[in-house]
């Protein structure tokens, strides 16, 4: 995969690039900045994957997330961050990153989430797995679905009732691709791997 890095630290972004380095993977853009970053996916720089810090100077990493769903909904997201609060970790959700790494952690455990993602598998630091299982659990048991989005929940009752995904893009009027697109959100938000698993996480946590 093509790789951007994201960090007003040059220290980490060199890290990175060094661990990277040992990969068959490719850092296409190396940005201190957000403006940085979206000048070069504007010129066309290839990216499969960013690896982005949150606490940005100047700029809310959180914010470059949104529009980075926004504006290339197929570039993956990894937080590579410090900042492993519960609610930054439940507006990243909300978001649909792809995975979350603690600077706390082994720098090695980037490579991990890297292949866990590009298997299609989000993918926590084990530092934060319970907490992401913790905040799902904690909003389900209320049932009120709020990691959900309305056409989230609409998709997962579909699946739950045995909608193939052509048929459910069918019933919405949408892509077969955007609804693989809210499943992996759905996967991301839920910490689970498979249409199988979200079908019985909704009906054992009543969901639908």
């Amino acid at each position: 995969m093509t790789l951007a890095i994201l960090d007003d630290h040059d220290l980490i972004r060199l890290g990175l690039r060094s661990i990277l380095a040992e990969t068959p993977h490719t850092v296409s853009i190396d940005a201190a900045n957000a403006d940085a970053l979206f000048e070069q996916l504007q010129n066309g720089t290839p990216c499969d994957l960013i690896l982005l810090d949150i606490l940005l100077s100047g700029t809310n990493g959180i914010e470059v997330a949104q529009r980075l769903r926004a504006e290339y909904p197929d570039i993956k997201i990894i937080v590579v961050s410090m900042e492993t609060k519960e609610y930054t970790l439940i507006q990243l959700m909300h978001i649909g990153i792809d995975g979350f790494v603690s600077k706390n952690g082994p720098m090695e455990e980037v490579l991990a989430a890297i292949k866990s993602v590009e298997e299609g598998v989000p993918y926590y630091g084990r530092d934060l797995a319970v907490l992401v299982r913790d905040i799902v659990d904690a909003h389900l048991d209320k049932k009120s679905s709020a990691l959900l989005t309305k056409r989230e929940l609409e998709i997962v009752e579909a699946c739950c009732n045995g909608l193939t995904g052509q048929q459910v893009a069918d019933k919405f009027h949408i892509s077969l691709r955007a609804v693989n697109s809210h499943k992996t959100n759905i996967f991301n938000k839920l910490g689970l791997s498979s249409s199988v698993e979200m079908v019985r996480f909704a009906l054992e946590h009543g969901i639908i």
